[in-house]
Formats: structure tokens, C-alpha cells, sequence
């Protein structure tokens, strides 16, 4: 930005002193008045600036592609070919043990690695992970809607790699504790209503995108997941979204007073985003919680208030996943738990063989 010029009269004796004190308060002002242009401007249209950029650029939320989830076994098989490990664990936990070779970042610090430190077209996978895949979920839906199609998220997080981390979290939080006391009655979506106003500095939907991704990427795991003890204590207190397909809504049963929405198909401009609603946190449950955290990060992206239930169904009814949904994308149990060395800080060991797997099994496995 150009500096204003000012024409300033030639005065003489202490006018001078005088004129050049007056003009001095002028400045000071003018410097302690916030500049407009550095000032965050709320509006629905950021919102839906962003929101057509998605769905014209691939509209992930309903696509194939989401969840993009990958096994521990196939990430295992490939430890010798072109990927990257990014493990957004806490420093101490990634020294306990870790993937051989892995990176430790916190997500705050993602987007600045992926900008400035490395070229991420240049790897044929990046896998990130975590204890239980939440916070790994969240980011590589982040970074997926920023573009980078080469991203995954490693299924139940390092949970699904190692004994002792799936005991400490997905082991310790299965439970079955509202089996029977599941919900059949229906309940209706909200009225079609207003979008989030999201603030932007920016005015492009790409630069917009982009203060979105940094901000979500500061987000500590509890902005954007729900236990479900939490949950049970005031239930009312949030719009509840039971991401599943009709059938399994009253087949399974739901918990009281969710919606249903039909996964890959519902939240978009042209069917029921706009049921969501704006004054209220917006919790999604699914079957395991990992198609959900996609979920949550993208609507957070948008300025929804949401939040993803922890561990999904599996953490209010595992006895009826078990039955009804035993795939290993809906259903942890503990033959899903691989078994893998992990490596302390310090004592990196050689990356092992690849072996012969096939090319379809690196593709995104079904998430919930």
C-alpha cells in the first residue's frame, strides 16, 4: 500500500513547533486506529465462497474418497516404498515407541511442513496417525480438502499398530453399556435455515480455505470430538446427527433424539447443510467415529460448531456392531490389533521388505 503524501505549509518561528506537535497527534492517532484491511470479516458469503469452492472441486464430503483411511497392515507392507509417516502424537508418547522412521509433529505444525519443509506430490502416500485416530482423522481431512489427494489417515490410529496404545485407548473405551436402550422413534431435520458467518481476511474462496486450515489445524482434540459419557450427561444440549444409511438407523436403533443423514449424500448446498443448526454444537456419530471426524473437520471448515463422537457406536453398543456390522472398518476387536514393532526415540530400526500386496488394497478401505 502506497503511503499517504501530505502537502504541509512552510510556517515559520514557533508555529512551527506548533503545526509539527498537531501534526504529530494526527499520526499518532491515525497509527492507533486498527487499519481496516487487517481486520477478520464475518460474513455467510465467506462461507459460501469456500462452500462452492468444495463442491466444485471434487465436493469431498460425498465423495468415494472420504473417509481416506488406510489399515496399519497395508501401511506396514509399504514401509519400504515412497510414503511418509507423520505421527501427531505428544513428543513423550512418540518416544515410547513409534514406526520406524516416522516423523513427530504436533497438527499445528502441519501446514507449515507441507508448505515450507517438504514437497508432498513427491511421496506416493503420506499416512498420518495418532493413538486412536482422531486427531490423525481430523488432519487428513484438513489437508485433503486443501488438495493434497495423497493423505490418509492410519485406521484406529496407532491402536490398530501396537498392544499396549490399543489397550490404553480403543480397548479401554469399547463398551456396550446402552445396549437395549437404543431408540426407535424417529425425529425429523431441522428446518432449512441460515449458513455460519466465518471470518476471513481473505477474500478469494482459496485464500479463505487456507486461514480456515490453519485455524482448524490449532484445534486441540476436545474442539472437535465427544466422549460419550459427556455426551449422556445433557444430551439436549447438542443436535445430534446419526450418520448412518435409514435402514440401520431403526434396524440398530439410534440414540435419542438423532437425526439421520445419509452418509456421502446429505450435506450439501443442494440437499440439507442448511438443516444444521448455526446456535447450536453438532455432534456426528457413526460406527467406529472415523467417517465422523472427516465429517466434524469438514463442517467445522465451514463454521459449524462440531464435534465428532469418540469411538462412534462402538463406544455405546459394541455387542450390536459385533453383530450387525463385523466388518473390521465398523467393528474394533482386539484380532484388529496388529501387533507391529514400534521403535524408541533413538533406536531407529532398518525399514523391512515390502512385500507383495496388491495395488487395490492401498485404496481407501470403506471407513465406516
Amino acid at each position: 500500500m502506497k503511503a499517504n503524501r501530505m502537502n504541509v505549509l512552510f510556517i515559520k518561528g514557533p508555529f512551527f513547533v506548533i503545526a509539527m506537535f498537531l501534526l504529530f497527534l494526527v499520526a499518532s492517532c491515525s497509527s492507533n486506529q486498527q487499519n481496516p484491511l487487517d481486520q477478520s470479516n464475518e460474513s455467510v458469503e465467506n462461507t459460501l465462497l469456500l462452500l462452492d469452492h468444495f463442491e466444485q472441486n471434487g465436493q469431498y464430503i460425498n465423495s468415494d474418497e472420504i473417509p481416506s483411511i488406510t489399515d496399519a497392515s497395508v501401511i506396514y507392507a509399504l514401509q519400504s516404498e515412497n510414503i511418509l509417516i507423520l505421527d501427531l502424537r505428544p513428543d513423550d508418547y512418540f518416544r515410547e515407541g513409534h514406526i520406524a522412521h516416522a516423523v513427530n509433529l504436533r497438527p499445528a505444525e502441519v501446514l507449515d511442513y507441507f508448505m515450507n519443509r517438504i514437497e508432498p506430490a513427491s511421496f506416493e502416500k503420506i499416512f498420518f496417525t495418532c493413538s486412536n485416530g482422531n486427531a490423525s482423522g481430523h488432519v487428513a481431512a484438513v489437508m485433503r480438502l486443501l488438495g493434497h489427494d495423497n493423505v490418509f489417515a492410519m485406521r484406529f490410529g496407532m491402536s490398530g499398530w501396537d498392544q499396549k496404545i490399543a489397550d490404553k485407548y480403543w480397548m479401554a473405551n469399547i463398551s456396550s453399556h446402552l445396549e437395549g436402550k437404543m431408540d426407535s422413534k424417529p425425529y425429523e431435520k431441522n428446518p432449512a435455515g441460515d449458513y455460519p458467518a466465518i471470518p476471513a481476511k481473505a477474500t478469494s474462496a482459496h485464500a479463505i480455505l487456507l486461514e480456515r486450515a490453519a485455524q482448524a489445524l490449532q484445534l486441540s482434540v476436545s474442539d472437535y470430538t465427544l466422549s460419550i459419557s459427556d455426551f449422556e450427561e445433557n444430551p439436549d444440549a447438542y443436535y445430534t446427527i446419526c450418520y448412518w444409511p435409514l435402514d440401520k438407523y431403526f434396524s440398530n436403533g439410534h440414540l435419542h433424539g438423532s437425526v439421520q443423514y445419509d452418509p456421502k449424500k446429505s450435506l450439501s448446498r443442494d440437499t440439507y447443510l442448511n438443516t444444521l443448526p448455526i446456535d447450536k454444537p453438532v455432534v456426528i456419530y457413526c460406527y467406529s467415529g472415523q467417517h465422523s471426524g472427516f465429517v466434524a473437520a469438514y463442517l467445522q471448515m465451514l463454521g459449524y460448531d462440531a464435534k465428532s463422537l469418540a469411538y462412534g457406536a462402538n463406544g455405546f453398543i459394541h455387542k450390536t456392531m459385533a453383530l450387525t456390522e463385523a466388518r473390521p472398518t465398523r467393528t474394533f476387536t482386539a484380532k484388529l490389533v496388529q501387533g507391529y514393532p514400534v521403535v524408541e526415540s533413538g533406536m531407529e530400526l532398518p525399514v523391512i521388505d515390502s512385500k507383495e500386496i496388491e495395488k487395490e488394497t492401498i485404496t481407501v478401505q470403506g471407513g465406516c
